[in-house]
Formats: C-alpha cells, structure tokens, sequence
C-alpha cells in the first residue's frame, strides 16, 4: 500500500482534494471544518495502518513537483479552497 500513496500524482490529489473540500464548505465554521478533516484524516490514516505525517511527505514533494515543473494541479485547489473557505471567516 506504501507504494501506491507514493505513486499518486498531482492530478489524482488534486481531484480527491476538490472533492473533500466541497463537502467540508457546508459544515459551517472554519473550526467545524478543521476539526471534521482532521477527524477524518485521524481515522482513515490510523484504519490504514500509515502515519499522518508521511501523508504530509507526499503532498508537500507532489506541491515541490508542480512547482518545479510549473504546472498549476495543486495551485488551483489552493486558490479555490481561498475563494470557496475564507468566506466563513468573520
């Protein structure tokens, strides 16, 4: 399983990100938001048997990729969870 977190691209996290962040816009308070991801994060990692840091490792070297590469995948989630999220914020 290791090996396939590892061999996710850019494009595949940013789907599953846009999705995740469609469904957490409608529970309401920025802190309701954090605390049902980190929830979830919490549960699927510990079901998963994988540390929530290394799913961190990856995001970040996926973010260090599309950098480098110059290509927007994970920017656009970025900008779009800063027009969609901060509209709670009082």
């Amino acid at each position: 399983m290791t090996d396939a977190l590892h061999s996710q691209t850019a494009e595949s996290a940013a789907t599953g990100a846009f999705v995740v962040l469609d469904a957490v816009q409608h529970l309401g308070s920025p802190a309701r938001q954090l605390i049902g991801l980190g929830c979830a994060m919490r549960v699927i990692c510990d079901t998963l048997g994988f540390d929530p840091n290394e799913i961190f490792r990856v995001v970040s070297r996926m973010e260090q990729d599309c950098q480098y590469r110059q290509v927007n995948t994970l920017s656009a989630v970025k900008r779009y969870a800063e027009g969609e999220l901060r509209k709670l914020i009082p």
